[in-house]
């Protein structure tokens, strides 16, 4: 299965891309590699072909341009079975990837987990076979990931659903505010600090 990490561009709020913004040794990229590569994943970009290059990583262009994120899904879809992840969600450990692409797989529908009653859009189970209806989706128009999983077979995995297949769902929180990115170092500072 391949995983694909959604690198984004630049952050209008951060200021900076946010993929390359600094984590533990290196940046929320190669982190977010790195624990797509340890969930047994084939990882692979789908952001600036530069930024892979400079990780080692496969890139993969978004397939029809101005599209949002969901240029970059199809492309990923055309692969194959997907576990997608955002780039800045650096909590959300290999386990717990594995965990919810198992859910997903095993009933062969989109499945997308719902943390603190907002869906997570970029994160979560695509099977292969949606790259026709979302090709469609697109050159239709549509942009929005709730509006295209509402019109095809999903699943949305609410906090009880998710901690029952051993996913915290605080571990699917995006940084999407430099307080937020803030907030998110101190707390890895205080980690690193117990051990």
């Amino acid at each position: 299965m391949i995983g694909a990490v959604l690198c984004g561009g630049q952050s209008v709020r951060m200021g900076w891309p946010k993929a390359l913004l600094p984590w533990k040794a290196g940046d929320l990229l190669s982190h977010a590699l790195g624990r797509l590569r340890a969930a047994g994943f084939a990882p692979v970009c789908l952001g600036p072909a530069e930024w892979a290059n400079t990780h080692g990583a496969s890139y993969l262009p978004d397939e029809l341009r101005d599209c949002g994120p969901l240029g970059g899904v199809l492309s990923a879809l055309r692969l194959g079975d997907l576990f997608l992840m955002a780039v800045d969600m650096p909590w959300l450990e290999a386990d717990e990837m594995r965990a919810l692409a198992a859910v997903g797989e095993a009933a062969r529908i989109l499945t997308l987990p719902v943390e603190d009653g907002m869906l997570t859009a970029l994160c979560g189970y695509w099977p292969g076979e949606l790259a026709q209806p979302l090709a469609a989706y697109l050159q239709g128009g549509g942009r929005k990931v709730i509006g295209f999983a509402q019109g095809v077979p999903h699943r949305f995995l609410r906090a009880a659903e998710l901690s029952g297949a051993g996913v915290r769902p605080e571990h699917l929180r995006g940084l999407n505010t430099p307080e937020e990115y803030a907030a998110a170092v101190d707390a890895l500072r205080g980690e690193e600090d117990a051990r």
